[in-house]
């Protein structure tokens, strides 16, 4: 599924981990080159420091040694070094101890830096340069430090840089996300508004959203409209066809029913024009489903209905030997007209009264979603494979039973108009057919 939340969330992951890593290998190069700048220029301070205590004495060593006092050239290893080669003087610092400072390269009168190995398994960073005095007298310097503080600074300059451009995609994932969710905010505020529209059968107002989504809203409202007209003239004609068979019907019956009288064969007849009849009444229940506001958010109280509906089918079942348990819970409300709760009760209660043999259940319950009522018996229950076909309309389960097979399907109908759900199940503790109806609060 294709979806723009998902897109401009993938995006701005995939931008800020882009940034990051470019980020982090742009700045920390960048970054890493000036430490080593700086450490470079303390060394070449500490060679500075080295020359002028050789060109201050003269070429003494004794004096040398007096004027390179930093308390790291006597501490042993202390990575801090120095060497100088005379003709035939050779002085290290104390922190050598017994070890000379080695070379990679011949030493010129250009000041080099190299990378060679120290004592104790340091690695160090050397400059080289050689001087000559005024005396004429020539003199090879090296000052060395190991790169062990070098290393220490850039991981710990490493962890810091990564540290704040994890913070930063981290913050700006964060924001993009909710940046994407305050841009698509239209989009699903216009998706309550249409479906809200259903309910109050208004237009959408342009104003109400911004301007690069006032095209769609625009066509949106035309579309409705036009489905809404389509959806009226179709209910106009259905209505009036069924009250253009509505006369003809009655008449037909009144005359059949004289034939039959007068000991004409007519059954077929009458159970054909029975079938019209209750596809007209099936016709006539879904118009007045709509008529009725079946999609308005008002909830009628069903408590009073419903037990009126369940004490007339239970002296009903007690005239035809059969009991009628009736369980009906307070303060139910539900969204239907009062007449179509009774035509879906009635129709399922003369149903159970016809297919029972001796026990008849009725309840009504108030859960979040709205009204459960539940209808069972102890007959032959309605097969599974039949269930669809039954719901469908027309299916007889038993031809020598009275009836048009059309209950059912009308009850779906109205069930259906207003939002519910019709289930056909097996009773567990009857035996029988269970019938679940769902309406919404």
């Amino acid at each position: 599924m294709i979806s723009l939340r998902n897109r401009a969330v993938a995006g701005a992951v995939f931008w800020a981990s882009a940034v990051i890593v470019a980020g982090t290998y742009l700045i920390g190069g960048y970054l890493e080159q000036q430490t080593v700048s700086r450490f470079d220029d303390q060394l070449k301070g500490r060679h500075a420091q080295v020359v002028v205590a050789i060109a201050n004495s003269g070429g003494d060593t004794r004096a040398i040694i007096d004027q390179l006092t930093d308390p790291s050239y006597s501490r042993p290893f202390s990575g801090q070094y120095w060497q100088i080669e005379g003709e035939d003087t050779l002085l290290v610092s104390k922190s050598l101890t017994d070890t000379v400072l080695e070379q990679d390269r011949p030493v010129t009168s250009d000041l080099t830096i190299s990378r060679v190995a120290g004592p104790a398994d340091q690695t160090l960073r050397t400059t080289g340069q050689r001087i000559e005095l005024e005396s004429g007298a020539v003199w090879t310097v090296r000052v060395a430090s190991s790169t062990d503080t070098l290393i220490r600074d850039r991981e710990e300059l490493s962890d810091r840089l990564n540290l704040g451009f994890l913070l930063v995609g981290l913050f700006g994932t964060l924001g993009s996300m909710m940046l994407v969710i305050a841009t698509l905010r239209p989009l699903a505020k216009l998706r309550e508004d249409v479906s809200s529209r259903w309910e109050t059968n208004s237009r959408l107002e342009i104003d109400n959203y911004p301007v690069e989504v006032r095209p769609l809203v625009d066509d949106i409202n035309e579309l409705m409209a036009r489905n809404q007209d389509i959806v009226d003239r179709s209910r106009r004609q259905a209505a009036d066809l069924a009250h253009a068979l509505k006369t003809p019907s009655a008449i037909m019956r009144n005359e059949l029913e004289k034939l039959h009288s007068e000991g004409v064969a007519t059954g077929n007849a009458l159970d054909a024009l029975n079938r019209l009849d209750a596809q007209l009444q099936r016709s006539f229940a879904r118009m007045r489903a709509v008529k009725s506001g079946a999609l308005d958010n008002v909830a009628t109280p069903l408590t009073q209905p419903l037990g009126r509906m369940g004490r007339a089918f239970a002296a009903l079942a007690r005239n035809k030997d059969r009991t009628l348990h009736c369980a009906i819970a307070d303060d139910l409300h539900a969204r239907i007209d009062v007449n179509d709760l009774d035509e879906i009760c009635g129709n399922l209660l003369d149903n159970a009264l016809k297919w029972s043999a001796t026990l008849i259940a009725f309840a009504a319950t108030q859960d979040d979603g709205g009204v459960t009522i539940r209808i069972s018996d102890d007959g032959p229950g309605i097969p599974a494979d039949q269930r669809a076909a039954v719901l469908s309309g027309g299916l007889r389960l038993d031809e020598s039973m009275p009836g048009t097979g059309l209950g059912l399907s009308i009850v779906s109908d109205l069930v259906a108009a207003y939002g519910g759900t019709l289930k056909i199940t097996d009773s567990v503790e009857w035996g029988g057919a269970e019938i679940i109806v769902s309406l919404p609060g």
